[in-house]
């Protein structure tokens, strides 16, 4: 009996103040849509940097004056690294062909030049991208290496502006939800406002004060809740009809737009566990002065 008072009570309020109610509700649905964003994000850019780390390779350009049994010696050295999965030699001939091959759209870019002019390497591919630097260090001063290049710089500048992009992002969702908690807030003690004298009487009559209070805060809990039902409904509605799509369209990116059933659960948790979150702070905010009323 008391539950069917409270939901009943709770239904009360939301409807005297319901313009009020949708406003806190789309406060709550935006800002937690922004912060789902800072998990949709971090996991694509997890992806891309799983998938690059997955083709860093260490190129390790050869001097022209270099003898065979210099690089023979070396291509021997690096195959013994724990580190390195596979050592592969390039010659000239073939980076020409992987260059052309490279640009074959743009012929501008190779007529003018042949095999000589391009130096032969040994292609480095590690067993983890953490042993990028390392590595190349160790081959940098060689015999008979001219330069050591890698893609290593590309992950952590994509990290970078990850980070800044989570930074700005997560800044905005915080400073929406203290909106959404101020605004919840403010539905709830115009509702008590509303029936300030109702709640007198139920005082005088014996009435505890939680027993009051639980309607409010029901209610500052339904706001969040189902602001939070609406974004994940979103983010389930992106993941769907947006990420699995463009995946499809261009299969070069479905690895970086694929995500697990548990990966979208959990940003489906987090949104409603913060909603809830919010809308117990919103209520608690409400109802501090309570017993000033």
């Amino acid at each position: 009996m008391r539950l069917g008072y409270f939901l009943a009570e709770t239904a009360t309020n939301v409807k005297r103040n319901l313009l009020m109610t949708i406003a806190a509700i789309s406060t709550v649905a935006i800002s937690l849509l922004l912060l789902g964003g800072v998990q949709i994000l971090s996991m694509i850019v997890n992806n891309v940097t799983l998938s690059w780390e997955a083709r860093v390779e260490i190129s390790a350009y050869l001097r022209d004056d270099a003898a065979p049994g210099e690089i023979e010696a070396l291509q021997s050295q690096l195959s013994g690294y724990t580190e390195i999965e596979d050592v592969t030699y390039v010659s000239k001939e073939q980076a020409y062909e992987d260059f052309k091959e490279l640009y074959r759209n743009k012929p501008e870019f190779y007529e003018h030049i042949g095999p000589e002019d391009l130096p032969a390497s040994l292609r480095v591919k590690l067993t983890d991208a953490k042993y990028t630097e390392e590595v190349a260090a160790r081959i940098q001063d060689a015999p008979g290496v001219d330069d050591v290049r890698f893609g290593g710089e590309i992950i952590k500048r994509l990290l970078q502006v990850n980070s800044l992009l989570r930074t700005i992002t997560l800044a905005m969702s915080i400073v929406l939800m203290v909106a959404s908690a101020a605004l919840i807030a403010n539905t709830i003690r115009l509702a008590i406002y509303a029936r300030r004298e109702e709640i007198g009487i139920m005082k005088l009559v014996g009435a505890t004060n939680w027993f009051i209070r639980i309607p409010f805060m029901l209610e500052g809990v339904f706001a969040a809740l189902v602001g939070a039902l609406v974004a994940s409904a979103i983010v389930i509605g992106a993941n769907a009809l947006l990420f699995t799509r463009m995946g499809d369209a261009l299969p070069f990116l479905g690895p970086v737009f694929t995500f697990s059933g548990a990966e979208i659960a959990s940003v489906l948790l987090i949104l409603v566990g913060v909603g809830t979150l919010v809308g117990i702070m919103g209520s608690s905010l409400a109802l501090r002065r309570f017993l000033e009323v």
